[in-house]
């Protein structure tokens, strides 16, 4: 989708589409009228029969003429005063121009949230609207015989006089960062059966060509060489072989000589393996390789917008199968480290891939990474706890942490700190192996973190569990149906500000 920037006001040029945006209790009705008088009426009407007050995520449509200059006016929502962010006005973007797309329109304008409500500069609201407008939009439909019909395919944001540059600048970054979103979305959303760990890697090679990064690509060979033994003991199971995903991004203009690495879980279906699932809702568990797409999308991001921290990522990627070569509870699994970990689950997997990844970036990357940032997608008791609103941030070292939380409020991808300590440590105590990879009951999410720190060394490391963000079943705001992309925008904006702590 094209994104234009026009420095003019709203009445001087034919428009099929314009949005406005209105803070509850504040009226804009000389704004409407600007968009056409023969809104005026039905605006009215709307808030007079209470139909539309400015509530977050509220979106209403007016419709005129097909040869008016605005056939269509969208109103869309930003809640109270004080209550405006990023958030509010790309999940209100996303929303009006689905809204804009359901009537017909190919192309949409935008009017910059203004007046006494209008908290983002118009830079900030800009690359919001440009990010949600593009997110809003997405659909998966690859599988589809029919493909849906109304498109929208330019997207214009109506700037200040002398603001042209510096808004279209933000703009992009903000397409960008959607665009990135979804590639993310896009392959947490292909089946099991074409997103195997060989697509997976494939997909990565292809965007990193096209985008600026390097990709190489361990094969199981060069896993076993490694003493990989904890992924290529959860690949067991499964015809597919196992790949590990190494993504290199070299600044042109490097702020350091620092290197940060990124690693995703890329679990690409997950049955439970011996411990298996149960059937209800298993078709969601192509979702478990949310965290390694997240992984990819941010490297896209990064290497797109040029920012000048150098990344790896790394996604293991296997399959969790119960194949009669599968591992099984009770085995004892070698990681790269050196460390034994007696399996008391196989549906305790995603933990076990992840840390050959970790003991990898720790012991092999050269230079060796200042911070390390894990995303998975890793226990059903993550969302117990924080349900879909946050994802659960875990971290041994706190200027790490800061900068995460920081990255989380000004991106939108909500994180919410969780302890680790001694107690969740020894709950991993095993009387076979140096330990366990399932913690006594309760706390999931902390002990599963607390595994992980086991091969991270003396890096300052933090663990994002992403489960109930990887995807939704609803459309909402900038999601939509399935997978939601989280942790590319919150990664892209800690990546871009990064400092060692």
């Amino acid at each position: 989708m094209e994104v234009s920037v026009r420095e003019s006001s709203l009445g001087r040029h034919k428009d099929e589409a314009v949005v406005l945006f209105q803070l509850a209790g504040t009226p804009i009705r000389k704004s409407v009228g600007s968009a056409g008088a023969q809104f005026r009426a039905g605006y009215d009407t709307l808030v007079r029969r209470g139909a539309f007050t400015g509530a977050a995520g509220q979106v209403r449509t007016l419709t005129g003429k097909r040869d008016d200059r605005v056939p269509t006016l969208v109103l869309a929502g930003l809640g109270r005063q004080g209550d405006q962010s990023r958030n509010t006005v790309r999940d209100a973007a996303a929303a009006a121009v689905r809204a804009a797309r359901d009537h017909g329109a190919s192309s949409v304008t935008f009017v910059l949230p203004e007046g006494r409500g209008a908290a983002l500069s118009a830079t900030r609201a800009a690359e919001a609207i440009a990010d949600g407008a593009v997110a809003g939009l997405y659909r998966f439909e690859i599988y589809k015989s029919e493909k849906s019909k109304s498109a929208v395919e330019t997207l214009t944001i109506l700037a200040g006089s002398g603001e042209g540059k510096r808004v279209q600048r933000a703009a992009n970054e903000g397409a960008i960062l959607g665009e990135c979103v979804c590639v993310a979305r896009t392959l947490g959303n292909e089946p099991g059966n074409t997103a195997t760990p060989t697509f997976l890697a494939e997909q990565a090679q292809a965007l990193g060509d096209e985008h600026g990064f390097a990709t190489h690509v361990l094969e199981e060979d060069e896993m076993r060489d490694l003493g990989m033994g904890s992924l290529l003991g959860v690949s067991a199971g499964s015809v597919e072989p196992a790949k590990l995903i190494a993504m290199t991004y070299e600044p042109k203009r490097a702020r350091s000589k620092d290197t940060v690495a990124i690693v995703g879980k890329g679990l690409t279906f997950d049955t439970g393996g011996i411990s298996i699932k149960p059937a209800n809702k298993m078709e969601d568990m192509k979702f478990d390789m949310c965290g390694g797409a997240a992984v990819i999308g941010t490297m896209t991001a990064v290497a797109r917008l040029g920012i000048g921290t150098r990344v790896v990522g790394l996604v293991p990627a296997s399959e969790n199968m119960p194949d009669a070569a599968a591992y099984k509870p009770g085995d004892i699994l070698r990681a790269m480290n050196g460390k034994t970990i007696e399996v008391r689950n196989t549906d305790a997997e995603g933990r076990l891939i992840l840390a050959d990844a970790l003991a990898y970036a720790t012991t092999k990357m050269r230079p060796r990474p200042r911070a390390i940032v894990d995303l998975a997608t890793l226990t059903g008791a993550c969302v117990v706890a924080l349900g879909d609103q946050n994802a659960a941030l875990i971290s041994n070292n706190e200027p790490l942490a800061d900068q995460l939380l920081d990255a989380s409020s000004s991106s939108g991808d909500a994180l919410w700190r969780m302890p680790i300590n001694d107690g969740y440590r020894k709950q991993l105590d095993s009387p076979y192996a140096d330990l366990s990879n399932l913690g006594t009951p309760g706390a999931g999410t902390l002990t599963a973190a607390a595994f992980l720190e086991n091969f991270v060394g003396k890096v300052p490391w933090a663990h994002l569990d992403i489960a109930g963000m990887a995807w939704t079943s609803k459309t909402a705001g900038t999601f939509t149906k399935g997978a939601t992309g989280f942790g590319v925008r919150v990664m892209t904006r800690f990546l871009q500000h990064w400092k060692r702590g």
